[in-house]
């Protein structure tokens, strides 16, 4: 998994969408990491940043649509957040 944040961090993009996909209809522009199990839902910010809202395990391959607006929700607080000028770490 770090190898493919690495990828990103370098690249600006995965080629291989079994590892990195847009989510589309199910989460508008929400994108996500898959390895094994390992799931990180997240989404592109300005100046290129790729923001990870989400991490869980999931033994099924789909992603449970719960799951997807929690990751929506969590960078939608924290784009309020960062525009009202609170930062919270």
């Amino acid at each position: 998994m770090l190898a493919l944040f690495k990828r990103l961090a370098e690249t600006g993009d995965i080629a291989s969408r079994e590892h990195f996909k847009c989510l589309g209809k199910r989460g508008s522009n929400l994108w996500e990491f898959k390895r094994f199990q390992l799931r990180f839902i997240g989404d592109y910010r300005p100046g290129g940043r790729f923001l990870v809202a989400l991490g869980l395990r999931k033994k099924r391959d789909q992603l449970d649509d719960s799951d997807i607006k929690k990751a929506a929700r969590i960078l939608a607080e924290h784009d309020q957040r960062f525009h009202e000028g609170t930062r919270h770490e």
